[in-house]
């Protein structure tokens, strides 16, 4: 099969670098995305081999999107690019098939290689770090880091329910949960933690 990649980022700026560097290693087809709609729009559109996508996205974060990814496009080898703690998500995309994750925080010569080695599909085992339990988000389940999103962008419980498509006790019950795992004692304080915590939204 041809190698094609399609980049999903909010940030051009991302786009373009990775973009530069895949087309370094001879592959002709790279295409971008911008937004979680976007991204399933071009994969109805076109056949791909690779996708390299972020979790948080203008319209949502791509745990949503991620599993109809996979059912729908089971050949897709899928890496995820983001400044999200891996020990926070490790786990669940393992779960989800996900190839590999890389921090966007690394070196770029780290870039290069990692991009390069999944161009290759060459084995790429998750960091051991998403064994660890010191960040209390860790213990968040998929539901609960989709709500925990939209709550700290400032979304109301209505709100969370209706982009969801949950029932607003469904939501008002996720949301005591997620208080309760990360210790939350308000709001305010779960900001602070997620800051602390370098949850990005």
């Amino acid at each position: 099969m041809e190698t094609k990649v399609l980049i999903a980022d909010d940030h051009s700026i991302v786009r373009m670098g990775l973009g530069s560097l895949i087309k370094q290693l001879n592959v002709s087809v790279v295409d971008e995305v911008a937004n979680c709609a976007d991204l399933m729009a071009q994969l109805n559109t076109e056949t791909y081999s690779h996708l390299i996508l972020d979790l948080i996205m203008p319209d949502g974060n791509a745990l949503e999107i991620i599993e109809n990814i996979n059912r729908l496009y089971p050949d897709l080898s899928i890496l995820i690019h983001s400044m999200q703690p891996i020990e926070v998500y490790g786990k669940i995309l393992k779960k989800y098939k996900v190839h590999s994750y890389l921090y966007k925080g690394v070196s770029e010569s780290e870039i290069k290689k990692h991009i390069e080695s999944f161009i290759k599909l060459e084995d790429l085992a998750f960091s051991k770090q998403f064994d660890k339990d010191n960040n209390p988000f860790s213990s968040l389940a998929v539901r609960e880091l989709e709500v925990l999103h939209y709550l700290l962008n400032g979304y109301r419980t209505k709100e969370i329910s209706t982009t969801l498509g949950l029932k607003m006790n469904t939501i008002s019950t996720i949301k005591a949960v997620i208080f309760d795992k990360v210790k939350a004692e308000n709001f305010t304080h779960l900001l602070q933690l997620a800051h602390v915590h370098q949850i990005s939204y």
